[in-house]
């Protein structure tokens, strides 16, 4: 009677087989010598080669996507929406805030506070925009010419100059 073969590989082996499978391929002769010529030149191994062929494709995948999401937004849809944008704005500006103060969209019924911002598509006029702002999510209202989220500072509504923190006005309490 024949004897089985029995596994002679440890099972430490074994697991690192399992986490690092091998891949073979086959290339033409020319492909073959110019990357082995390359491996040699640039002193890296070939998985180290293909790691970081791989890094880089994932982040021209990436810049590709954007590129592609880029021309394809019709650039009437950003300007429709920079309108409405601004439109709401302007609601909000031609509304009584103090007996009525405007309310966070994305938190249930946090209110916004008053705060400035700079403009970043304006060029004629002075580029510091009133805006509100919520405390506690960062959603503030935008304008059509782009507010900068990192230039928005509180104003205190008694005294009209800037704060650290927000400050509750004295008709909501």
């Amino acid at each position: 009677m024949a004897k089985k073969k029995t596994d002679q590989k440890k099972p430490s082996r074994k697991r690192y087989e399992a986490e690092h499978p091998t891949i073979s391929f086959r290339l033409e002769k020319q492909m073959y010598e110019r990357l082995k010529k390359h491996l040699e030149g640039t002193g890296c191994s070939f998985a180290s080669f293909v790691k970081d062929s791989l890094g880089r494709e994932e982040s021209m995948v990436e810049k590709r996507v954007e590129m592609i999401a880029s021309t394809k937004v019709d650039p009437s849809i950003e300007e429709q929406v920079r309108h409405l944008q601004g439109l709401v704005y302007e609601l909000y500006m031609r509304q009584e805030t103090k007996t009525w103060p405007p309310a966070c969209p994305r938190c249930e019924n946090e209110e916004l506070y008053e705060c400035e911002g700079v403009e970043t598509l304006i060029k004629e006029r002075r580029p510091e925009a009133p805006t509100w702002k919520c405390a506690k999510c960062g959603f503030f209202i935008d304008t059509s010419q782009r507010i900068d989220p990192k230039s928005l500072r509180w104003v205190n509504p008694e005294t009209g100059r800037f704060t650290d923190r927000p400050t509750p006005s004295k008709e909501s309490e």
